[in-house]
């Protein structure tokens, strides 16, 4: 089982991707926890994946309804998603 501070370790030596594929092994292998989830959809989020990053907030959402970083990540995540600019639209 990989820390989080070994993830941090990552991050800061610039291997996010190699985070991500740690965190994703140690769920395949634990199944869905709450903070695995939330660590790896952050580090998806900061990857620019939003649709990803959304699924593992909402699962996050799911094992814990009180989470309320999760949710300010879906709600963040979908206005961006949501987001469209008028001026393209209307030449």
């Amino acid at each position: 089982m990989i820390t989080e501070q070994e993830i941090k370790k990552l991050v800061q030596e610039g291997r996010r991707k190699e985070a991500i594929a740690l965190l994703e092994e140690q769920l395949k292998v634990q199944g869905p926890e709450e903070l695995v989830l939330m660590q790896l959809g952050e580090l998806i989020y900061a990857e620019g994946q939003m649709a990803n990053a959304l699924n593992k907030f909402n699962a996050v959402i799911r094992l814990n309804p009180e989470n309320q970083k999760a949710r300010n990540y879906v709600t963040m995540i979908n206005g961006i998603l949501g987001y469209y600019c008028k001026d393209l639209l209307n030449p």
